[in-house]
């Protein structure tokens, strides 16, 4: 079984921690407004569908369409005040957590298209950032940038770092909320990806021969 957690946006401040486990609500992000638009309420804490039109790029009328389909489907919920289109939406929850590997079948399709999804727009934005990067002030530059390691370790003690560095992630969650910010501050945006590396052995017999001196 296989957790993929994210919070496309920078959460909900409070109101839990959603494991997605419908076909329906993972297939809902992988549109690329309704992705957009969580995205942008996460960030920005809470957006009309006016407000969120004119980040997301989409007239206010399809926008207002998606918010309340994301609300339908549990991922957003209105602050309170508004009416129409000028009514506040928040996320309703901190995180998601998704099973790439769940024994149902549609559940495991939507959630590896969801996960690639994700895959392709991260790997986009650090590109784009990179090609920035170097107009950034020189703090933000310093906090920027990969980080890599090859860590030897056991299943369990990945398991235990990867819920150590959650735990660090999550000292930050209460920022979700606007007024938490500090006036210094920056979205800084913190990815892990775990992968598994060859090792190669020269011994074996498909091991490429050493070359000549």
């Amino acid at each position: 079984m296989t957790d993929d957690e994210t919070a496309p946006g920078a959460g909900a401040g409070g109101r839990g921690h959603k494991r997605v486990t419908d076909a329906q609500a993972l297939t809902a992000l992988t549109h690329p407004t309704r992705f957009a638009l969580f995205e942008a309420i996460g960030l920005a804490g809470s957006l009309t569908a006016t407000q969120a039109a004119a980040v997301v790029g989409e007239s206010p009328t399809a926008c207002a369409y998606h918010l309340r389909a994301l609300a339908a489907l549990g991922f957003l919920e209105e602050t309170g005040g508004g009416r129409g289109r000028e009514r506040p939406w928040r996320l309703a929850q901190t995180g998601m957590s998704f099973d790439t590997e769940s024994d149902d079948p549609e559940v495991a399709t939507a959630a590896r298209a969801l996960s690639r999804t994700l895959l392709e727009h991260w790997i986009k934005r650090i590109r784009a950032f990179e090609l920035t990067r170097s107009r950034q002030p020189a703090e933000v530059r310093d906090q920027t940038g990969p980080m890599q390691t090859i860590m030897f370790a056991t299943p369990e003690e990945m398991r235990a770092f990867r819920a150590e560095l959650r735990s660090l992630f999550h000292r930050y969650v209460e920022r979700a909320d606007p007024a938490l910010r500090p006036d210094d501050g920056y979205a800084f945006e913190l990815l892990t990806f775990t992968t598994i590396l060859d090792i190669p052995h020269p011994g074996d017999d498909d091991a490429p021969a050493a070359s000549d001196p």
